[in-house]
């Protein structure tokens, strides 16, 4: 945190020096006066063609101290007076880059000037995803010198969603980098980031002034839209509602969340937006006033009916909840895919019964020649096993596993293609899949003979399927023969593994190309992970397992079933407190995976015991 803190440091000292350097260059707005500029800026619309030319001459040679005024002139009922001073302030050379930027800002900002809108657009959002505050200081240029009014707000609205300092010294200095660089200038950002400054020292006494400007806002997209947009309205107002929730009083808040809605345009994507952005702060009530407002849409979309079902859920009004789901699961039955991403955005927010219901829809209103029959089968048997539902888990596999078998299947040659090309699965790894499911569900009977059983077809299948042999090591009957059978299994499997990662580290090195590189790091990745997960769920070096975890996480950071692995491999190596650590990290970027869940609660209860020691 600390050195986080003198980088910020450091980032705003750089930026007074620039300013001082940018000062040097140009001169203050002080040094003309207001008057001076008025009488050239009226001159633009003057009768006579030299004297326009001449003041034109003259507003040029001044450079950014005419930059407000003549972008405030734009707007003037002369039109002689708007076209030259339009001309002029996309003509002005502003100096984008500064010497002390970091390479990060100076890359982004390269030929900024030169841009279409867009993509001056698209650099303006990199720069607000730098880290340490980089992007704050070359945001401040955006604010005061874009000649793109809607940019130049978007670039303030980047500044004031950034991370805020965390220490008052540091907040300090924010606001008054904000108001010396900004403050000078008339133009609608500047008084934006002068209510931001107020907001780092006085949130509370920040409120009325970010009510006045939202207003004024509201008032320009009506009367100028070429100076604003519902984007930019939007986004002011969400920051409002922010700071009135944090700082201020809840039906204040409210006021400011009808207003949001109201400026909706009843799109389905906005309204998904504003759903979603009110599910993260638990706004519930807002989704069923937003319902109210937009009934066509939140009756016509299944994914738009299941967030109002939710809301319900939020409050414990479940017989409402389960009459909006019931609706929804009717709505739009031919649109598959529709019903494929909300099934998964039903899983994400752990509303399993209805999530259940959406797969065996699209697995009903499918054949196995579509990949979305394909796609349905493994997330709801996945779902299944994942919620101890094994039983329910194998017959949801089964039937595509057999088919994918079964060279006299019509449907045999299009399921493979796809097991191929698509899924990266074999027909015989469906099979061991399924039986695995089917001894995991005996397990729970306690049905041992049956369990037996399930293992011995699914190891016949595939005897390199990493669960089913974890499952076979803790099979609760096994005789000597059993485990000498099982032991053989897993070290001959880890084995070829580790050959298989010796080879694959050997190409990854040696491979040219963006595209293949990528291919073979994706391989070597799963590889490191399987042979990782069965060793630190079974038995051999778990050093080396960690090791490999670790190297799978190089390949695909921030991948939360290999955080799973590698917290199970620590486990396995008796490492408890990083076995939490990183398996946190995994239910952190994972929380509807209850096996994650699980074995987290397992490392935490096994730490305790062994402190109680």
């Amino acid at each position: 945190m600390q050195i986080a803190r003198y980088y910020f440091i450091a980032i705003l000292f750089a930026a007074s020096a620039n300013t001082a350097v940018a000062q040097q260059v140009t001169p203050e707005p002080s040094v003309v006066a207001e008057q001076e500029l008025l009488m050239l800026i009226a001159q633009l619309g003057d009768d006579d063609f030299d004297r326009r030319e001449l003041a034109q001459q003259k507003l040029k040679e001044l450079g950014l101290v005419a930059f407000d005024a003549l972008h405030a002139a734009r707007y003037n009922d002369d039109i002689e007076i708007a076209k030259r001073a339009t001309y002029l302030v996309r003509s002005m050379k502003v100096r984008w880059i500064e010497p002390k930027d970091p390479t990060s800002v100076a890359k982004i900002l390269k030929d900024y000037g030169e841009q279409h809108v867009s993509e001056r657009r698209i650099r303006i959002e990199q720069l607000t995803k730098l880290k340490n505050s980089e992007g704050i200081i070359p945001l401040t240029r955006m604010v005061r010198y874009e000649s793109d009014t809607k940019l130049s707000k978007i670039a303030a609205l980047g500044i004031i969603q950034y991370n805020e300092p965390e220490e008052a010294e540091d907040r300090e200095q924010l606001a008054e980098t904000l108001i010396s660089i900004c403050g000078p200038s008339a133009r609608v950002g500047s008084r934006w980031m002068e209510a931001f400054a107020q907001t780092l020292a006085d949130p509370a006494n920040s409120l009325e002034a970010w009510d006045s400007l939202s207003e004024r806002e509201e008032q320009t997209l009506a009367t100028f839209p070429r100076d604003s947009s519902r984007e930019i309205l939007q986004r002011m107002l969400r920051w409002q509602h922010e700071l009135i929730t944090e700082h201020g009083q809840a039906d204040d808040a409210s006021v400011v969340l009808a207003r949001m809605i109201n400026l909706l345009d009843g799109t389905r994507q906005t309204l998904l937006d504003m759903v979603e952005w009110m599910s993260d702060r638990e706004l519930w009530e807002g989704i069923e006033q937003l319902a109210i407002r937009f009934p066509g849409e939140f009756q016509k979309y299944p994914d738009l009916v299941y967030r109002l079902a939710e809301s319900f859920v939020r409050r414990d009004m479940m017989d409402e909840a389960n009459q909006t789901a019931d609706q929804a699961l009717e709505l739009q039955l031919d649109d598959v895919q529709m019903h494929m991403e909300t099934a998964i955005w039903l899983k994400q927010r752990m509303l399993y019964e209805w999530s259940i219901r959406e797969f065996q829809h699209v697995i009903t209103s499918t054949g196995m020649t579509s990949g979305y029959h394909l796609w349905a089968v493994f997330n709801l048997s996945e779902l299944q096993h994942d919620l101890l539902k094994h039983g329910d888990a194998a017959e949801t596999l089964m039937p595509l596993a057999l088919a994918a078998n079964d060279k006299e299947d019509p449907t045999y040659r299009t399921i493979n293609g796809y097991l191929k090309d698509t899924f990266k699965r074999t027909a015989q790894s469906l099979v061991s899949r399924a039986e695995y499911f089917h001894a995991r569900d005996c397990e729970d009977k306690e049905d041992y003979e049956k369990q037996r059983e399930h293992l011995n077809k699914g190891f016949a299948a595939d005897p390199t399927d990493g669960d089913l042999l974890i499952g076979m090591y803790r099979f609760k009957k096994a005789d000597e023969a059993w485990k000498a059978r099982t032991r053989d299994a897993i070290e001959n499997t880890v084995t070829d593994q580790f050959d298989e990662i010796q080879q694959l580290e050997q190409e990854y090195r040696t491979v040219e190309g963006v595209s293949r590189k990528d291919t073979v790091g994706y391989a070597l990745a799963r590889v490191c992970n399987q042979y990782a997960w069965l060793v630190g769920n079974t038995f051999g070096d778990f050093k080396l397992a960690v090791k490999l975890s670790h190297r799978s996480l190089d390949l695909r950071k921030d991948a939360p079933g290999y955080l799973d692995t590698l917290g199970r491999c620590y486990y396995a190596a008796d490492d408890l407190e990083n076995a939490i650590k990183y398996q946190k990290q995994a239910v952190e970027l994972d929380p509807d995976s209850q096996q994650m869940r699980r074995q987290l609660k397992m490392f935490e209860t096994a730490l305790k015991e062994k402190e109680a020691k």
